[in-house]
């Protein structure tokens, strides 16, 4: 009797240490989150001039898009779009009327960027100066998931102003645009680099 019931005590043991390993090794396992591979051309630029007066160089990928004017009718918004990464440099041109009003520019231009400070985990500002063109302005990074991950505006000081806000075209989760995001950056600073002014 005694035999019997350690004979059903150990098959039972074994049992279940034969499930809790084969679970085990069974068991799934989660994966890392993976995105999709961006094919990312090699950049080459041709220059582009705008009726409204800038110029400046867009990479052979990217079209322009002209859109209504602005509020008063000397305003020009345009985009620049990059289709295969889904984004766009939404840009305005604004001609100076006076001091003043170009320190407005810069301060709605100071403005739209910390209005995404509640998201950005961080900002960083950096200055730009070509005197050779005649152009000078803020370079803004934002960090975390932000609508518009890099904002500019560019001046002459006297009479021309532009500002420019990227966005991606869907959800702005920083792991996943990573790849578009350096390889835009690259595109908007080309921008900024070779802008001009051509309007008097």
């Amino acid at each position: 009797m005694w035999i019997e019931s350690r004979f059903k005590r150990i098959v039972t043991v074994a049992s279940l240490a034969l499930i809790s390993v084969s679970s085990c090794r069974d068991a799934p396992v989660p994966k890392p989150r993976g995105y999709h591979r961006i094919a990312i051309p090699e950049p080459a630029y041709q220059p582009y001039s705008h009726p409204c007066g800038p110029a400046f160089d867009v990479p052979h990928y990217a079209k322009i898009e002209l859109v209504v004017q602005g509020q008063s009718k000397e305003d020009c918004w345009f985009n620049v779009s990059i289709p295969h990464l889904r984004a766009k440099v939404h840009c305005s041109y604004i001609p100076l009327q006076s001091e003043s009003h170009l320190q407005g520019m810069m301060e709605d231009g100071h403005k739209m960027v910390f209005a995404h400070e509640a998201k950005a985990t961080g900002i960083a500002a950096q200055r730009f100066d070509f005197p050779e063109n005649n152009v000078s302005g803020l370079f803004y990074e934002l960090s975390g998931p932000v609508a518009t991950p890099l904002q500019f505006v560019a001046t002459d000081s006297t009479n021309h102003f532009l500002r420019g806000s990227l966005y991606f075209l869907h959800v702005p989760n920083p792991d996943s645009i990573a790849p578009a995001l350096e390889h835009v950056t690259k595109d908007v600073v080309h921008l900024i680099e070779t802008l001009k002014w051509e309007a008097s």
